[in-house]
């Protein structure tokens, strides 16, 4: 199930890594491992697994429009820690931008120094049923 809140609902500069989806609270920074980042049909999937208990979930973004990225090799982990993910501003024609339509703009950084800029109508959690350890 994919829960999804707009982005114009999102308060500005918020640390969506510490959210609360659908009533429950996840910390994607401390308690998620980030195993892949995917770009599918104007779908960003930022994949997570739990170490604890190996179970999954995507934080989804939907109508994504990529602006900027810079993603480099870490010789030293075959994983990545999410350090920030927020609704932001960016500069268009000299002017700061929150939305563009019903699109708001969203940084995504990694602890390892990979970052992500993107134009994102929804966002969201996607759980997995099943777990590793199942």
């Amino acid at each position: 199930m994919i829960v999804l809140s707009l982005a114009k609902s999102i308060e500005f500069l918020e640390n969506l890594c510490k959210y609360k989806f659908d009533y429950h609270y996840y910390d994607l920074h401390n308690d998620f491992d980030c195993e892949s980042v995917s770009l599918k049909d104007n779908v960003l999937f930022i994949n997570f697994k739990q170490e604890a208990n190996g179970k999954s979930l995507s934080l989804i973004f939907t109508d994504v429009e990529v602006k900027g990225f810079d993603f480099f090799n870490v010789s030293d982990s075959k994983i990545l820690t999410i350090d920030n993910v927020y609704r932001g501003k960016v500069e268009i024609d000299g002017e700061l931008k929150e939305f563009l339509g019903e699109k708001g703009y969203f940084f995504l950084e990694f602890y390892e120094g990979q970052r992500l800029e993107f134009w994102a109508k929804c966002v969201g959690i996607e759980k997995s049923n099943t777990s590793a350890k199942e």
